[in-house]
Protein backbone atom coordinates (compact mmCIF):
# COMPACT_ATOMS: atom_id res chain seq x y z
CA UNK A 1 0.00 0.00 0.00
CA UNK A 2 1.79 3.74 -1.07
CA UNK A 3 2.18 5.89 1.74
CA UNK A 4 1.56 9.40 0.92
CA UNK A 5 3.09 12.23 2.45
CA UNK A 6 2.26 15.99 2.18
CA UNK A 7 4.33 19.20 2.21
CA UNK A 8 3.09 22.30 1.77
CA UNK A 9 5.19 25.18 2.17
CA UNK A 10 5.79 29.06 1.92
CA UNK A 11 8.53 31.69 2.30
CA UNK A 12 8.69 34.93 4.61
CA UNK A 13 11.56 37.19 3.81
CA UNK A 14 14.03 37.75 0.79
CA UNK A 15 17.51 35.73 0.63
CA UNK A 16 19.81 38.79 0.31
CA UNK A 17 21.86 40.86 3.01
CA UNK A 18 19.00 43.55 3.38
CA UNK A 19 17.30 41.33 5.79
CA UNK A 20 18.62 38.97 8.68
CA UNK A 21 16.75 35.98 7.62
CA UNK A 22 14.58 34.37 5.30
CA UNK A 23 12.51 31.84 6.40
CA UNK A 24 10.37 29.00 4.89
CA UNK A 25 7.02 27.80 6.66
CA UNK A 26 5.53 24.10 6.24
CA UNK A 27 2.58 21.84 7.21
CA UNK A 28 3.02 18.41 6.84
CA UNK A 29 0.07 15.51 6.38
CA UNK A 30 0.49 12.29 6.79
CA UNK A 31 -3.01 10.87 4.65
CA UNK A 32 -5.42 12.85 2.20
CA UNK A 33 -8.07 12.16 4.95
CA UNK A 34 -5.94 14.19 7.56
CA UNK A 35 -5.23 16.95 4.47
CA UNK A 36 -8.94 17.46 3.61
CA UNK A 37 -9.99 17.88 7.57
CA UNK A 38 -7.33 20.24 8.06
CA UNK A 39 -8.32 22.10 4.83
CA UNK A 40 -12.41 21.52 5.55
CA UNK A 41 -11.53 23.87 9.10
CA UNK A 42 -8.87 25.97 8.06
CA UNK A 43 -11.69 26.98 5.64
CA UNK A 44 -14.34 27.69 7.85
CA UNK A 45 -11.69 29.97 10.20
CA UNK A 46 -11.10 31.86 7.09
CA UNK A 47 -14.22 32.43 6.04
CA UNK A 48 -15.43 34.03 9.74
CA UNK A 49 -12.40 35.90 9.91
CA UNK A 50 -13.02 37.56 5.98
CA UNK A 51 -16.35 38.97 7.01
CA UNK A 52 -14.07 41.70 9.06
CA UNK A 53 -12.13 42.62 5.40
CA UNK A 54 -14.12 41.74 2.69
CA UNK A 55 -14.96 38.70 0.63
CA UNK A 56 -12.35 38.98 -2.42
CA UNK A 57 -8.95 39.66 0.65
CA UNK A 58 -6.93 37.09 0.11
CA UNK A 59 -5.87 36.14 4.29
CA UNK A 60 -2.01 36.51 4.35
CA UNK A 61 0.80 37.04 6.92
CA UNK A 62 0.65 40.84 6.54
CA UNK A 63 -2.78 41.95 6.00
CA UNK A 64 -4.65 40.62 9.50
CA UNK A 65 -4.81 41.61 13.11
CA UNK A 66 -2.83 40.13 15.17
CA UNK A 67 -6.25 38.70 16.88
CA UNK A 68 -7.50 37.02 13.98
CA UNK A 69 -4.02 35.71 13.31
CA UNK A 70 -3.99 33.90 17.17
CA UNK A 71 -7.08 32.35 15.69
CA UNK A 72 -5.44 30.88 12.64
CA UNK A 73 -2.29 29.88 14.55
CA UNK A 74 -3.91 28.30 16.78
CA UNK A 75 -5.64 25.77 14.74
CA UNK A 76 -2.55 25.25 12.63
CA UNK A 77 -0.17 24.32 15.74
CA UNK A 78 -2.35 21.51 16.63
CA UNK A 79 -0.20 20.08 13.11
CA UNK A 80 2.76 18.65 11.67
CA UNK A 81 4.76 22.12 11.64
CA UNK A 82 7.80 22.64 10.13
CA UNK A 83 10.55 25.49 9.68
CA UNK A 84 13.65 26.27 7.18
CA UNK A 85 15.54 29.26 9.10
CA UNK A 86 18.22 30.59 6.47
CA UNK A 87 20.36 32.91 7.96
CA UNK A 88 21.33 35.28 5.45
CA UNK A 89 24.56 37.01 6.92
CA UNK A 90 26.24 33.36 7.04
CA UNK A 91 25.59 33.05 3.56
CA UNK A 92 28.57 33.75 0.82
CA UNK A 93 28.59 36.66 -0.91
CA UNK A 94 28.62 35.48 -4.38
CA UNK A 95 25.48 33.58 -4.04
CA UNK A 96 23.39 36.30 -2.74
CA UNK A 97 24.39 38.18 -5.44
CA UNK A 98 23.80 35.69 -8.36
CA UNK A 99 20.30 35.16 -8.94
CA UNK A 100 20.96 31.49 -10.15
CA UNK A 101 23.06 30.94 -7.47
CA UNK A 102 20.43 31.68 -5.18
CA UNK A 103 17.87 29.39 -6.66
CA UNK A 104 20.11 26.68 -6.62
CA UNK A 105 20.99 27.46 -2.90
CA UNK A 106 17.33 27.38 -1.55
CA UNK A 107 16.56 24.34 -3.85
CA UNK A 108 19.27 22.85 -1.93
CA UNK A 109 18.25 23.93 1.73
CA UNK A 110 14.56 23.02 0.75
CA UNK A 111 16.08 19.71 0.04
CA UNK A 112 17.56 19.23 2.65
CA UNK A 113 14.30 20.27 4.93
CA UNK A 114 12.44 17.71 3.08
CA UNK A 115 14.97 14.88 3.11
CA UNK A 116 15.07 15.89 7.35
CA UNK A 117 11.27 15.63 7.33
CA UNK A 118 11.40 12.33 6.13
CA UNK A 119 14.39 10.90 8.07
CA UNK A 120 12.17 12.15 11.44
CA UNK A 121 8.88 10.59 10.20
CA UNK A 122 11.01 7.17 9.78
CA UNK A 123 12.21 6.97 12.97
CA UNK A 124 8.80 8.19 14.48
CA UNK A 125 7.84 5.07 12.31
CA UNK A 126 5.10 7.30 10.85
CA UNK A 127 6.63 6.20 7.04
CA UNK A 128 8.05 2.65 6.30
CA UNK A 129 11.25 3.59 4.16
CA UNK A 130 10.87 -0.18 2.65
CA UNK A 131 7.25 0.47 1.40
CA UNK A 132 5.77 2.69 -1.60
CA UNK A 133 6.04 6.23 -0.87
CA UNK A 134 4.13 9.17 -2.32
CA UNK A 135 5.45 12.65 -1.68
CA UNK A 136 3.14 15.98 -2.78
CA UNK A 137 4.63 18.80 -2.36
CA UNK A 138 2.67 22.14 -2.69
CA UNK A 139 4.73 26.05 -3.11
CA UNK A 140 3.96 29.26 -3.65
CA UNK A 141 4.25 29.76 -7.34
CA UNK A 142 5.65 33.30 -6.28
CA UNK A 143 8.63 32.05 -4.36
CA UNK A 144 9.50 30.04 -7.73
CA UNK A 145 9.41 33.72 -9.51
CA UNK A 146 11.77 35.30 -7.20
CA UNK A 147 14.30 32.78 -6.26
CA UNK A 148 14.14 30.40 -9.72
CA UNK A 149 14.36 27.22 -7.81
CA UNK A 150 17.20 24.76 -9.81
CA UNK A 151 15.17 21.72 -10.40
CA UNK A 152 13.34 20.13 -6.71
CA UNK A 153 11.99 17.30 -8.23
CA UNK A 154 14.98 15.97 -9.56
CA UNK A 155 17.23 16.83 -6.80
CA UNK A 156 14.86 15.09 -4.22
CA UNK A 157 14.53 11.74 -6.29
CA UNK A 158 18.67 12.02 -6.53
CA UNK A 159 18.36 11.95 -2.65
CA UNK A 160 15.76 9.99 -1.08
CA UNK A 161 15.86 7.48 -3.93
CA UNK A 162 19.41 7.03 -6.16
CA UNK A 163 21.74 8.53 -3.60
CA UNK A 164 24.43 11.27 -4.89
CA UNK A 165 27.99 10.31 -5.06
CA UNK A 166 30.69 12.91 -5.46
CA UNK A 167 33.55 12.13 -6.80
CA UNK A 168 35.49 15.29 -6.78
CA UNK A 169 35.32 14.83 -2.61
CA UNK A 170 35.16 10.75 -3.15
CA UNK A 171 32.02 11.04 -1.19
CA UNK A 172 28.24 9.82 -0.80
CA UNK A 173 24.69 10.21 -0.12
CA UNK A 174 22.69 6.99 0.66
CA UNK A 175 19.17 6.73 -0.40
CA UNK A 176 16.61 6.71 2.33
CA UNK A 177 13.85 5.16 0.21
CA UNK A 178 13.85 1.52 -0.90
CA UNK A 179 10.88 1.51 -2.22
CA UNK A 180 9.22 2.91 -5.21
CA UNK A 181 9.28 6.77 -4.61
CA UNK A 182 6.88 9.47 -7.02
CA UNK A 183 7.57 13.04 -6.26
CA UNK A 184 4.36 15.20 -6.93
CA UNK A 185 5.45 18.82 -7.64
CA UNK A 186 3.26 21.43 -6.97
CA UNK A 187 3.13 25.54 -7.86
CA UNK A 188 0.00 27.24 -6.55
CA UNK A 189 -1.30 30.95 -6.29
CA UNK A 190 -2.17 30.87 -3.02
CA UNK A 191 -5.08 32.87 -3.33
CA UNK A 192 -6.81 29.75 -4.58
CA UNK A 193 -4.94 27.40 -2.02
CA UNK A 194 -5.54 27.10 1.81
CA UNK A 195 -2.70 25.11 2.45
CA UNK A 196 -0.24 27.25 0.68
CA UNK A 197 -2.10 30.04 3.00
CA UNK A 198 -1.66 28.42 6.16
CA UNK A 199 1.91 27.71 4.86
CA UNK A 200 2.42 31.59 4.57
CA UNK A 201 1.09 32.44 8.31
CA UNK A 202 3.06 29.93 9.63
CA UNK A 203 6.14 31.31 7.65
CA UNK A 204 5.24 35.15 8.60
CA UNK A 205 4.43 34.04 12.38
CA UNK A 206 8.32 31.59 12.39
CA UNK A 207 10.27 34.49 11.00
CA UNK A 208 9.03 37.35 13.51
CA UNK A 209 9.27 34.84 16.59
CA UNK A 210 12.57 34.25 15.50
CA UNK A 211 13.51 37.98 15.10
CA UNK A 212 11.74 38.87 18.50
CA UNK A 213 13.60 35.85 19.88
CA UNK A 214 10.34 33.51 20.97
CA UNK A 215 10.15 30.30 22.01
CA UNK A 216 9.60 27.75 18.65
CA UNK A 217 8.33 25.13 20.86
CA UNK A 218 5.60 24.98 18.18
CA UNK A 219 7.32 23.79 15.64
CA UNK A 220 7.87 20.03 14.97
CA UNK A 221 11.11 19.87 13.30
CA UNK A 222 13.35 23.02 12.17
CA UNK A 223 16.29 23.53 10.69
CA UNK A 224 18.83 26.01 10.27
CA UNK A 225 20.99 26.98 7.34
CA UNK A 226 23.57 27.34 7.54
CA UNK A 227 23.92 25.87 11.59
CA UNK A 228 24.14 28.35 13.86
CA UNK A 229 27.66 28.80 15.54
CA UNK A 230 28.34 27.45 18.85
CA UNK A 231 29.54 29.76 21.50
CA UNK A 232 33.38 30.16 22.58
Amino acid sequence: MEQSVYINLDDSGKLNKNEEISVYGGLVFLSKKEKDKFITQYRSIVRNIKENYGENTEIKNTNIKPSDKRRIMNYIKKYYSVALIIQNSEVYNYIISDKAARGRFLDYSIRRLIKDIMVNLMKDEKINSNKPIKIIINIDEQSTKSNGYYDLRYGLMEELKYGINNFNYASSISPIVHSKLKINLQYHNSKYCYLVQAADLLAGTIRRKVLDQQDLSMIRYCLIIPPRKKAT
